[in-house]
This record gives C-alpha cells, structure tokens and sequence, in this order.
C-alpha cells in the first residue's frame, strides 16, 4: 500500500464516529481465531516479533495480527508517524506472516468491537505484556470495569507475558491478587517470553536510533526503514 494510502486511511479512521479496524498488508479476509498484538509499535521491535510467535503457538489460534490505534489512552504521537508505524509493521511482514491492521479505539474492551464489527466471523485473542495486563484492569479507564469488561471475557482470552522487569511469576501475581482479574483467571493464559526479547524496548531503540547507534532491539527490515527515513533522530 502506498505511503498517501495509508496515511488517508489512518485518517478515515479516525474521523469515523463508529468503532472500526482496517486492514493494511494487502492480504485476503481475515479468517479463524487470530491472535492480536495492540502496541503503539513505536518502532516495532523484536519483543513485538517473539509475541506474536509466543501468541500462534496456542492450540486454537489461525493467525496473528499487529494492531495499532490511532488513538491512546496516555500517549500521544511523536517519533514516527502513524503511517509510518503502519510501514514498518509492513517491512516486518514481509518477513514474518502477520495481519497488520489499525482501528480508531483506544481500550482493549473498545477494540475488541472494532474487530469484530469489521472482521465479521472472526475470534479474536488480545497479546498483552505486564504493563497492558494492568492498565486494562485499572479503574480509571471505566464508568463501570466489571460490567464493562465481562463482555469482553466472555468473547476474548488474554495471552498475558512477562516484559522488561516484571517477571512471569509477577504477571501471576497479578491476574491471582487483582479481584476482577482472579474472576476472569480462566480466561487469562499466562506465558513466559524468553529473557532476551522479553527486555527489548521501543523506548531503547528510539534511543539507539537517536545516538547513530546499531539497532539491534528491532527486526532487519524495520533497522532499514529506520536508516532510510532518518527516524528518531
């Protein structure tokens, strides 16, 4: 898809009143239970490419998919710009099969309507590190999170993993200590990244860039892009 594509597509997105998700990479339907990745992908990095692998392994599961929003509910956008988020997701894909997709919603509870008003016939499974794990379970988000979100148990399953500094033994921790978290366990599957990738960072490749460093936190064709279009410097 070209460049002026995308960035008009992001943007019909986001005029958009209704809750609705697009497709980017040029494939066909989405089809079976797919497992989705919503990241700001600020650049996407490795840790991004081991989750979605870490998500297809689960029984059940057809396909992945990267979401990104063109909205958040506590970041703004600067660094790269949207569409180019979309581009690198698209250089990722070349090399690893994905879905890339965006939707004009913020919270998980939000996108999970989005995708399945747009993808109609679809399953969809939410890939979460530590920190998304517990903003989706903070009150601040909500008029009413228990009833808000048990619709959204009711049709999703979160694969939740360690990241960074929290441990898989903290992830569990968390979904056992947290009242509505613990209501919804069952739907909660708790997976371990492996260490390496589980610390790699957008903000540490940001930095990187910004230093004429290597970029070794992000896949090949996503350091080309970075290079190329001279990001975060």
């Amino acid at each position: 898809m070209a460049a002026d594509a995308i960035a008009e597509l992001l943007a019909d997105l986001d005029r958009s009143p209704e809750p609705r998700a697009a497709r980017f990479d040029g494939g066909g339907a989405l089809a079976g239970r797919v497992a989705v990745l919503p990241a700001a992908f600020n650049p996407p990095t490795i840790a991004h490419a081991h989750l979605l692998d870490l998500a297809l392994a689960e029984p059940g599961l057809d396909a992945t998919a990267a979401l990104l929003s063109t909205r958040n509910v506590d970041k703004g956008v600067d660094g790269a710009t949207l569409a180019q988020r979309i581009e690198m997701l698209l250089a990722m894909a070349r090399s690893q099969p994905l879905a890339v997709l965006a939707t004009n919603q913020a919270r998980l509870a939000d996108q999970s309507r989005a995708l399945e008003g747009s993808f109609p016939g679809c399953g969809f499974d939410f890939v979460v590190g530590y920190d998304t794990l517990v903003r989706l379970f903070d009150e601040r988000y909500y008029t009413d999170m228990a009833s808000e979100l048990a619709p959204f148990f009711a049709r999703h399953r979160l694969i939740a993993t360690n990241r960074a500094q929290h441990s898989v033994e903290e992830v569990e921790r968390f979904v056992r200590d947290h009242p509505l978290a613990a209501e919804h366990g069952d739907r909660v599957l708790v997976r371990a990244l492996d260490e390496r990738p589980a610390s790699y960072s957008s903000t540490a490749s940001r930095n990187h860039a910004a230093s004429g460093a290597e970029l070794p936190q992000v896949p090949p064709p996503v350091a080309r892009y970075i290079r190329a279009h001279g990001l975060y410097q």
